[in-house]
């Protein structure tokens, strides 16, 4: 049976500690408060959550303590010979790909929608807790990242960030016309966090090669919030809205 959580077990470090955090037979927790204190709360504690239904259609939220997570940091940032050719490919030449943060979430999550076609957890309702939030708390902030041709989105994710760390939350890219472009975005969000100061890359589930191939590692529960707590602690990164970078730009070290 998953267990319900409440805003109270956050704001209690007892219990955080000792039936959470310490807890090695559940990970999965679930809420019916959409309010965006609990879900601020929930991120700063480290978990990631997603949505979930009854045999009703009622939505939850369905906060994970993972028992372990990937992690991104910049000195383990790994660019393959691969990827390099990849990123050769098709951002140079005559063409016009940029990155943005923070331009068109709506867009992105219009996306996210045809992407996951009827199975995307990220509801609207989701979204509208995640705007709430980034007007709650001054140290959440929502991100938006928008990989473009032109003016076609063409792959992007929506995560947030606390301190100086970043947590995907969950991503498309268009797998029938730019079906390299998924990969080019993770590469150039990278690159533009760790230019911006971020200290982490908080990847959520280490079941996805592409994460490792990126240098990635997998961290233990207790091992990942030691680090976690460090980095949310931290002062504020700030990702600035629309901020664009051309992909010529952003790469030419590697090019």
């Amino acid at each position: 049976m998953v267990p319900y959580i409440r805003l109270v077990d956050l704001q209690d470090e007892y219990v955080l500690n000792h039936y959470i955090y310490n807890n090695p037979e559940v990970n999965y927790y679930f809420t019916d408060d959409w309010s965006a204190e609990m879900y601020e709360m929930l991120a700063f504690a480290g978990f990631i959550s997603i949505t979930t239904k009854d045999e009703l259609k009622n939505e939850y939220i369905l906060p994970e303590m993972q028992f372990s997570y990937a992690v991104l940091t910049w000195d383990n940032l790994y660019i393959s010979k691969r990827i390099k050719k990849l990123i050769k490919r098709h951002v140079l030449g005559e063409n016009n790909y940029s990155i943005t943060i923070n331009k068109d979430i709506d867009a992105v999550f219009k996306k996210l929608e045809l992407y996951h076609d009827g199975k995307n957890w990220l509801s609207q309702k989701y979204l509208r807790m995640l705007k709430e939030c980034n007007n709650f708390n001054n140290n959440f902030n929502l991100i938006s990242v928008e990989l473009w041709d032109d003016k076609t989105l063409i792959a992007g994710e929506i995560g947030y960030s606390i301190g100086s760390t970043y947590t995907s939350l969950t991503g498309f890219f268009d797998k029938e016309n730019y079906s390299d472009f998924g990969k080019i975005q993770l590469y150039a969000l990278a690159l533009i966090l760790k230019e911006s100061g971020f200290k982490i890359w908080n990847m959520g589930h280490p079941y996805m090669d592409y994460k490792f191939k990126m240098g990635a590692k997998e961290y233990q529960r207790l091992d990942f919030l030691n680090i976690w707590k460090k980095h949310r602690d931290d002062k504020r990164v700030i990702l600035k809205d629309s901020m664009l970078k051309d992909l010529k730009d952003l790469f030419k070290d590697l090019l």
